[in-house]
């Protein structure tokens, strides 16, 4: 949602500059599985026996998913994007992480609809 905003006040033509945004949405997300790996392994998570116990690849999907979702609420401004992700969602070594995710996609689903944008 706030990146919907970010580019709207940019003025960033996101039909043109698709690419650009896939990359920083691919960018996000490998930040944040990294950023939580990190946060489990300091002094502070070590004493209280803090782990990680999702891959990199399902935090992939549920970033790519939530992206997805997001975006699709405006899908005449993000439709090249919509595409993109669409595939990769679909892609062979996602699809048993849809059936895997079930119960965290539809209550994350319940919230997004108290949202407006």
């Amino acid at each position: 949602m706030k990146m919907h905003h970010y580019l709207r006040q940019w003025g960033l033509d996101v039909g043109k500059h698709h690419a650009f945004v896939l990359k920083t949405i691919r960018q996000t997300i490998r930040f944040a599985y990294t950023s939580a790996c990190k946060k489990a392994s300091d002094k502070l998570a070590r004493a209280h026996d803090a782990r990680v116990d999702l891959q990199e690849r399902q935090v992939t999907w549920l970033g790519l998913h939530a992206f997805h979702t997001v975006l699709s609420r405006k899908p005449q401004a993000y439709a090249r994007l919509l595409k993109v992700l669409s595939f990769e969602l679909s892609l062979p070594r996602y699809r048993h992480l849809r059936k895997h995710f079930r119960g965290v996609v539809s209550e994350g689903l319940s919230t997004l609809s108290l949202l407006c944008f």
